[in-house]
């Protein structure tokens, strides 16, 4: 049965302005939709109580209250009721901690949300993605580069397929101009968007090609055009939003995929370490 989030992703760019600020403040706070009251929401993300009712019967249901009920039990059924209401009520940590204190309790909570918000079926699901597929083409800039690249670069010792662009070498479009049905492409991007992604993932969708993203809110527009989508939780006293849940996302993509492998990865990776040793090229 599709959940709440995903009916909203489904109709999202086909609803009205004040519907569509409405239904993007509830993908990304689903714990303020749970537990508040249909004018403080309202108040929230800018718009009129009336209006979060009209989201809720253009959604298909009766009442503002139904719609809040659905938010509750999607909390709940993740696990995760008891942290939001924590966060929605205030009751976490206080200005007094020091700056590493923060620090680390944010990486912490960010590492533990993206597993906990995204259901092991779907990181199971692009991880047998990114081991049939030929090639799995992933798209990603600035910050989100360097990911993409260790993606590649430790994906690359268990699977042959992994592809990262390249900026200055050629434009993600012409990169993917050599996309066929066996491939895939996976977009990595957090707010601010990088347009590169979002073209290269919608571009592939037109196509046919399976596509998969990463980033950080359910109405990122790289959501509503992917086949499978992890939501990774960025928030951080950082002045840069914090990417340790992404990179957590991706190894353990990859580690399902080699769990999954029958054995195939692991005789790679046997095959890769002992290349490099032979090489000379590392030191233990």
């Amino acid at each position: 049965m599709t959940g709440i989030s995903e009916q909203i992703v489904a109709k999202l760019h086909n609803l009205p302005k004040k519907l569509e600020i409405a239904a993007k403040f509830a993908l990304d706070n689903p714990d303020r939709m749970a537990f508040g009251s249909m004018r403080s929401v309202a108040g929230q993300c800018g718009v009129s109580s009336p209006t979060m009712l009209r989201l809720a019967r253009y959604l298909g249901y009766e009442s503002y209250d139904d719609l809040k009920a659905l938010f509750q039990s999607e909390l709940a059924s993740n696990s995760f009721s008891n942290r939001a209401e924590r966060l929605f009520r205030g009751g976490t940590t206080g200005d007094e901690n020091p700056l590493i204190s923060q620090l680390q309790a944010a990486a912490i909570e960010n590492i533990n949300a993206g597993f906990l918000q995204n259901s092991f079926e779907t990181l199971e699901a692009i991880a047998e993605v990114i081991r049939v597929s030929n090639t799995t083409h992933i798209v990603a800039t600035g910050s989100m580069a360097w990911v993409a690249g260790h993606l590649e670069n430790t994906g690359s010792i268990a699977f042959s397929g992994l592809r990262a662009t390249r900026p200055g070498v050629a434009s993600a479009i012409e990169t993917l101009g050599v996309l066929d049905k066996n491939d895939a492409v996976l977009g990595i991007a957090i707010a601010p968007y990088a347009k590169t992604a979002i073209e290269a993932v919608q571009y592939a969708r037109e196509i046919g090609v399976t596509t998969i993203s990463i980033t950080d809110r359910r109405s990122s527009p790289l959501a509503a055009l992917s086949d499978y989508c992890l939501i990774a939780r960025t928030e951080s006293p950082h002045y840069y939003s914090s990417i340790v849940s992404v990179c957590a996302l991706v190894e353990a993509i990859l580690a399902i995929a080699v769990a999954n492998s029958s054995g195939h990865a692991v005789k790679r990776i046997e095959k890769v370490v002992s290349l490099r040793q032979r090489s000379g090229s590392y030191i233990d």
